[in-house]
């Protein structure tokens, strides 16, 4: 059997060199299908499939909060809480928790900021990793507050270390803390939620169990991340039936902290599904649209199988008249399809390559896991099985007709056309299905571009032009009684100097201070309005909360609207003045004028007045409409984060960045810079998700158009080829080119109506997968649907015009004298 299968390789092999034009084209089309398929098989493997690189990591869960009153998701939580699922949810075997930070790295050349960790103790043990040099951490390391001692992840080790082994009980500088090095993680160790634009680099502990001395022992300073492992035969829905019990006790207990009218509770899900977030349904409409491609790849091979099956029908034949079987011919051209996937498989797994490689880089900041994307087993199996499929599903079909051959036809007209037709039949609904498949990628594709058009073109609230943006971190210290910053005075003088020292740098036009940068998240705080109470069933007011400086707005091009500015010298809330937008001025005074209005935040703040109403700000995202918004001067509270923003002269504004960062070094040499960008490059990286998601969709759908413009024109060109006599006989009786021309066009053309309307109905159909991932317009867009129908069908047309024409050019006599 083996022998057989070897002879029929060789023979397929010999067969297929012997037509290099028609084997070039077939291992191309499936080379361009397989290696897609592949490529976007691996980042959809790394970051949905495959396992966590974790101990059992099916038994590990995350847990956050969420506000059913508000409707807010993913909620960290508080120390106190943290204790109390650690002793009320006996599902659970253990429990950490993680507090993800930003940290200065000093004393070892130039200062820089990087991402650090404080966990609990028990963190890499409820991972099940140990580090790979040095220990873990252990109980008494943390003293009740944040320790003194770090472990420190491989690249850090690398980068900042050499690779030195000493490394270990070596003492290095953490926001001005001395903190001891005790161990190295191995290589390839990620932090659970990290993301590839800010990777964790140092893990410290801290003490979740004594709330005397720990300045986090706060019900409501909600900063941990919670990583629970499920005791043996336990589930998450155990898990989450116990919190909710614990959820009605903590409301009995603390009804200040948790208003019935918020509805907090916390809620448990698989830690997997906590990493990938919010990524899954782009992930698959990617893998859907790159199916689609390689079915269009696959209806042009197995069109031009059927064409070359018309040219050996007499082969065949005389195969038949010798002794072979139908099943025996079956087998043979099945092989021959086999090898071209072979072929096709082993060109495309090296387009994957390359193609893993450019995603990875592509989405490296943006995608969970990214890091992992590569070219594993796993895929390596599911390309071949992918060459396996495509082999038989666009070799079967030809592979049966062509065996189908009426032998006494064949071989008394010598191979000119007797079992054409079934085949003429076939090759017509091969080139509808490519249509249609075609409109339906095409059409998801201009969703996705007409959406991203309406997102790029929302109002901002300021002018990004010339603006650049960089951000400093104010080392804290454990013992904040030490730090160089720990008075608001101390702060306020840095921020003051460092205002100065900007605007003094050539080319710098202004320069203002932000507590956080528009599109870079929110920080809501509970107000109380003046006259306004609220009462326990009745929603919270809120609102986000910035600290600049008074030229903010004006640097930014943030119009005032009504009111006055802050003045530039306000120290105290006690007396302060606030800014609200225009969102926050209408919700909460409608009809009113807000100026002179009083608000506090939470029930014991000072009395703060609104001083002016300014402009809406997209702050959270493009996406986001502009929430409730307040600003104050940063010199009523100088929070230890603050973002510049300097309006340049120049038209590349991050040609600057060398010369700010050295006017910030200027005033403190061992002060990190960073994030050192445009502000066009900000709003770029809102929207790089979606961005990445349409590059992809139109370049799938652009594989699309080609292949199935080169389908039609296949498919037309023979044709042509095969009515050549009979167009010969039409111009010998006198009709015209224009006639000949309507002839083959509107052949052509119905099958491509029919794929259009189908094409259509299917787009319209599966158009829900792509709701939630537009912006601005329907996913029943009449105009996308419109015009991707005309370009497809434009197309079409000049794919069936170029074979049209030349029919046009058949010479009667030879066509008659050939009949």
């Amino acid at each position: 059997m083996m022998d057989v299968f070897w002879r029929d390789v060789r023979f397929a092999v010999r067969s297929l060199l012997r037509s290099p034009a028609f084997t070039a084209i077939a291992v191309l089309t499936l080379a361009i299908g397989i290696g897609a398929n592949t490529a976007i098989f691996s980042v959809v493997y790394s970051v949905l499939l495959r396992p966590l690189a974790y101990s059992k990591p099916e038994q590990l869960l995350s847990i956050r909060a969420a506000y059913s009153g508000t409707g807010a998701q993913d909620i960290t939580v508080s120390q106190p809480e943290y204790n109390d699922i650690l002793k009320g949810v006996s599902a659970l075997e253990d429990l950490a928790a993680v507090y993800p930070i930003n940290i200065n790295l000093t004393g070892l050349g130039e200062p820089q900021r990087i991402q650090a960790s404080v966990v609990s103790d028990n963190y890499f043990r409820v991972l099940g990793v140990a580090p790979a040099m040095g220990r873990d951490f252990a109980p008494d390391d943390d003293r009740g507050q944040i320790g003194y001692v770090v472990i420190i992840s491989h690249d850090l080790w690398q980068k900042r270390f050499g690779g030195d082994p000493g490394v270990i009980g070596k003492t290095v500088r953490l926001d001005d803390d001395p903190m001891t090095i005790i161990g190295i993680m191995p290589s390839g160790f990620r932090h659970v939620l990290e993301s590839g634009a800010s990777p964790m680099e140092v893990w410290a502990p801290i003490a979740l169990d004594n709330p005397d001395t720990n300045f986090l022992n706060v019900r409501n300073a909600r900063v941990y991340d919670l990583i629970g492992r499920l005791k043996p035969a336990r589930t998450i829905e155990d898990a989450q039936a116990e919190l909710g019990v614990l959820t009605g006790r903590l409301l009995e207990e603390y009804p200040q902290v948790y208003p019935t009218n918020q509805g907090w509770h916390p809620v448990a899900k698989p830690l997997a599904e906590q990493v990938v977030g919010d990524v899954r349904p782009a992930l698959l409409v990617l893998l859907g649209a790159v199916g689609f491609v390689l079915l269009i790849g696959c209806a042009n091979v197995a069109n031009l199988l059927l064409a070359r099956a018309t040219v050996r029908e007499r082969e065949i034949a005389l195969r038949t008249a010798l002794g072979s079987s139908r099943g025996r011919l079956v087998g043979q051209l099945l092989t021959e399809s086999l090898v071209l996937a072979v072929m096709g498989g082993g060109l495309g797994l090296v387009l994957a390559a390359w193609g893993s490689s450019a995603l990875g880089r592509l989405v490296a900041l943006y995608l969970p896991r990214a890091g992992e994307i590569q070219l594993s087993l796993p895929v390596l199996g599911f390309t071949a099985f992918l060459i396996l499929l495509t082999g038989v599903v666009f070799g079967l079909i030809p592979a049966l007709q062509a065996s189908r051959a009426d032998l006494q036809g064949v071989l008394k007209d010598s191979g000119r056309g007797s079992s054409g037709a079934p085949r003429t039949r076939m090759r017509a609904a091969l080139v509808v299905a490519e249509v249609a498949v075609a409109l339906m990628l095409l059409a998801g594709a201009g969703l996705m571009l007409r959406s991203f058009q309406r997102l790029m073109a929302v109002e901002y609230g300021f002018d990004p032009d010339r603006l650049l943006t960089l951000q400093v971190w104010l080392p804290v210290p454990n013992d904040r009684s030490k730090g160089r910053f720990q008075t608001q005075e101390q702060r306020r003088t840095f921020y003051d100097r460092s205002l100065a020292a900007l605007q003094a740098v050539p080319g710098v036009r202004d320069a203002a201070f932000i507590s956080r940068l528009p599109l870079r998240g929110q920080n809501d705080a509970r107000l109380v309005i003046e006259g306004r109470p609220v009462g326990p069933d009745d929603p919270p007011v809120t609102a986000q909360v910035r600290l600049v400086s008074s030229n903010y707005f004006e640097t930014m091009g943030i119009p005032l609207l009504s009111g006055e500015p802050l003045p530039e010298l306000e120290d105290s809330l006690s007396n302060g003045s606030i800014l609200v937008n225009r969102t926050m001025a209408e919700k909460y005074w409608p009809g009113e004028d807000p100026i002179g209005r009083r608000v506090r935040f939470g029930n014991d703040g000072p009395w703060v007045t609104v001083r002016g109403v300014v402009g809406d700000v997209r702050q959270i995202g493009l996406a986001d409409p502009p929430r409730e918004e307040l600003y104050g001067s940063y010199r009523a509270i100088s929070p230890n984060e603050m973002a510049m923003v300097v309006r340049t002269g120049d038209e590349d504004p991050e040609r600057l960045g060398a010369a700010v960062t050295a006017a910030i070094r200027s005033v403190d040499p061992e002060q990190p810079v960073f994030s050192v960008m445009s502000m066009e490059r900000v709003i770029e990286n809102a929207s790089a998700e979606r961005r990445i998601s349409m590059v992809l969709l139109l370049l799938f759908a652009g594989m699309a158009l080609l292949l199935s413009a080169i389908g039609i024109y296949g498919v037309m060109a023979y044709t042509t080829t095969q009515r050549r006599q009979e167009i010969g006989i039409r111009l010998a009786l006198g009709a015209g080119t224009p006639d000949v021309l309507r002839l083959v066009v509107g052949q052509g053309m119905r099958l491509v109506l029919v794929g259009l309307v189908a094409g259509l109905l299917g787009a319209w159909l599966l158009s829900r997968a792509l709701a939630s991932q537009l912006f601005g317009i329907t996913a029943q867009d009449p105009v996308t649907y419109a015009t991707v129908a005309l370009l497809l069908g434009t197309v079409a047309l000049v794919a069936t015009w170029v074979p049209a024409r030349r029919a046009t050019r058949v010479d009667p006599m030879i066509s008659l004298r050939v009949e």
